[in-house]
């Protein structure tokens, strides 16, 4: 079973990015994927949307997976591992999530040996500006724990303001392969689904 951790602030298009990639994995290789979704609110609408694209949920409200739930996350692994037997399964945490706390987590993982654990980071480049002053902190470890960084949303902004993002980036993390795209235009996303399964 390989994991794939997808994280991101609020609002950066990870429920999107995530749909997108998930079914062109499914249609590429016909893996069997369930998505493990991690709300804050008691209402988990990204996992109900999910579900009507037909994607297996299982859902960890109320909390942060990679602290007040990281036990829960190893019961819930294990159930899906028994009951779903899934080839990948895709952890998208909440927004101020670590990607880093979460593989630590999975350090402790009862079932059988996860075969490989991934983190892709999703990064608004719209918002990126503010959020990386206002949540330098988180921002930058997603960023420095990532294997992968999608820019998202570069459709709403221009060259400038992309290569500012870039850099800035760059200074956090500058082997880290990433990629520009846009989860709502589809643009580059089958690049970004290839670096999210390449071995």
């Amino acid at each position: 079973m390989e994991l794939l951790i997808v994280a991101g602030f609020l609002g950066s298009g990870k429920t999107t990015m995530v749909l997108s990639a998930i079914s062109r994995i499914i249609e590429r290789t016909g893996k069997k994927v369930v998505i493990i979704v991690n709300d804050f609110g008691t209402v988990g609408i990204d996992g109900k949307l999910m579900e009507k694209y037909g994607l297996n949920v299982a859902e960890l409200a109320s909390g942060c997976i990679c602290c007040t739930l990281g036990g829960d996350l190893l019961t819930t692994l294990q159930d899906i591992e028994e009951k779903i037997r899934p080839d990948l399964v895709v952890i998208e945490p909440t927004g101020l999530a670590d990607p880093d706390a979460i593989v630590s987590a999975l350090d402790h993982y009862p079932g059988k040996p996860l075969e490989r654990i991934r983190s892709a980071v999703i990064v608004d480049a719209v918002r990126f500006p503010a959020i990386f002053k206002a949540l330098n902190r988180p921002l930058t470890s997603q960023v420095k724990s990532a294997d992968l960084v999608l820019i998202n949303k570069i459709d709403a902004v221009p060259a400038d303001a992309l290569n500012a993002v870039q850099a800035d980036l760059r200074s956090i993390n500058p082997d880290v392969p990433m990629i520009a795209v846009s989860a709502l235009n589809n643009t580059n996303v089958d690049e970004a689904v290839d670096a999210m399964v390449a071995s």
